[in-house]
């Protein structure tokens, strides 16, 4: 049985302008986090920006949920704590309207089975932000009022406005798959998620398949090339392969020269980053010279023409994937269990997937740590000092926010990678994660 990620609108923003900005006299650590911040621009934006994305919502055949997998009652009972969300919510641009029914799936499944949050029975307090600062700002405000003990989100359109209201208040926030440079940089910002495996996973693929050289096709847009640029040679360094990344503008509809120049080098294996239809390009033209070493693209490449433009389609690219939906896996199960109990007409898709991790994170990670106190600080403290935990959907990888996991930023509670096996139209088999020790780390300048 298998999961046709092709089918999942892959649910992206548009940034006005760049999450951050590149240090030239900040240093090294300054430098990094700008350029990170740069990074999730582009898991976060590329898809919508450059082109379309995935359409419909079916799982592919997924196994029917089997709601014993929830476990036994265990119901809340303990005094109400409330939990800030922040999701962009409708816009004339995109429908993020699932990823707060999925929290919400999450938070009373938690109130009902995983005797909520330490006890206390969740209340989810939610705010949307239509990807406009303004919004933001008065979400973190909300939550202000509301007086919630913890700000959580999935990936929303914004995340720096509200969080300069709830920090220093503090409020710990809690992330699925976000970084900007404040939430690298702020105290008592936990990211459940790896948002640079779009860089550090490939690199861990080329150290598995014992490649020493890739050749890196980026949309040049500012969001995706200048961060490809900065990050992915050192973590292609971290496993001992050479990478060079060529930035070609979008719709760029042949790609054959750029092509021709990187097989100059003879790359050992090819990466791609864009959205679908510059994915399709750049796929096409490398089968089109008939070159056989590894391709490897990210998730969001697969649009909803499923690959009909490329020869041969997906088959044979190995995708890096968001997390692991394979329906044989216990994860998996306990994901459709839950959103078929309380998510009611829920599609699975990246949204609720969004809104599941992320909420679902911020519960294990909690209740991980003995204890009945939900106020802020302990909250934070729990987060802290919590073991190696469980990550939602993620295939048995597990997250732990002791500042260790992931040497970038001490707020990224992991460095998990997810890849898959594509075969022509897109549909995903075989998830596993890789090893990815060592390999997120930038060197000294």
């Amino acid at each position: 049985m298998h999961i046709s990620r092709s089918r999942l609108p892959l649910r992206r923003e548009c940034p006005t302008r760049p999450r951050g900005h590149l240090s030239r006299s900040g240093g090294h650590a300054r430098a990094g986090l700008s350029a990170v911040a740069l990074a999730v621009a582009v898991a976060t934006g590329v898809a919508a920006c450059g082109g379309s994305s995935g359409g419909g919502g079916s799982t592919g055949g997924a196994a029917k949920a089997d709601s014993s997998l929830l476990g036994p009652a265990k119901a809340a009972t303990g005094t109400p704590v409330k939990v800030g969300w922040v999701s962009t919510g409708r816009t004339q641009a995109v429908d993020t309207s699932g990823e707060i029914r999925a929290a919400q799936a999450v938070v009373d499944y938690a109130n009902a089975h995983l005797g909520g949050l330490r006890g206390h029975k969740i209340e989810l307090v939610p705010c949307e932000d239509k990807s406009i600062p303004a919004n933001a700002q008065a979400c973190g405000n909300q939550f202000l009022r509301e007086k919630v003990a913890v700000a959580a989100a999935g990936s929303p359109g914004q995340t720096d406005p509200w969080l300069k209201i709830v920090s220093p208040a503090g409020i710990p926030v809690s992330l699925n798959l976000v970084a900007t440079q404040a939430t690298l940089s702020t105290k008592n910002v936990f990211i459940w998620g790896n948002p640079l495996a779009s860089f550090g996973t490939p690199a861990a693929f080329a150290r598995d398949k014992k490649l020493t050289s890739a050749a890196v096709f980026v949309i040049d847009v500012p969001a995706a090339s200048e961060p490809a640029k900065q990050l992915i040679p050192p973590f292609f360094a971290n496993a001992g392969v050479k990478a060079e990344v060529i930035a070609i503008p979008p719709g760029t509809a042949d790609m054959t020269p750029q092509v021709q120049t990187a097989q100059k080098n003879k790359p050992a294996m090819y990466h791609v980053i864009g959205d679908p239809t510059f994915c399709a390009s750049a796929i096409k033209a490398i089968k089109a010279l008939g070159i056989t070493t590894p391709i490897t693209a990210l998730d969001r490449c697969i649009g909803a023409d499923h690959g009909a433009s490329i020869p041969g389609g997906f088959a044979g690219v190995d995708i890096i994937a968001q997390g692991n939906v394979d329906p044989s896996t216990p994860e998996f199960k306990l994901f459709n269990a839950v959103i078929d109990t309380y998510g009611k007409d829920l599609k699975f898709d990246a949204i609720s997937m969004s809104g599941y991790q992320g909420m679902l994170g911020l519960v294990r990670g909690v209740n991980s740590v003995p204890g009945t106190d939900v106020s802020s600080a302990a909250i934070a403290t729990a987060l802290r000092t919590m073991p190696p935990t469980a990550y939602p959907l993620g295939g048995g990888a597990t997250f732990q926010c002791n500042g260790k996991a992931n040497s970038v930023s001490p707020n990224i509670c992991s460095t998990t990678g997810f890849i898959a096996d594509a075969d022509k139209e897109g549909t995903l088999t075989d998830f596993r994660s890789l090893d990815t020790t060592g390999i997120f780390k930038l060197g000294a300048r």
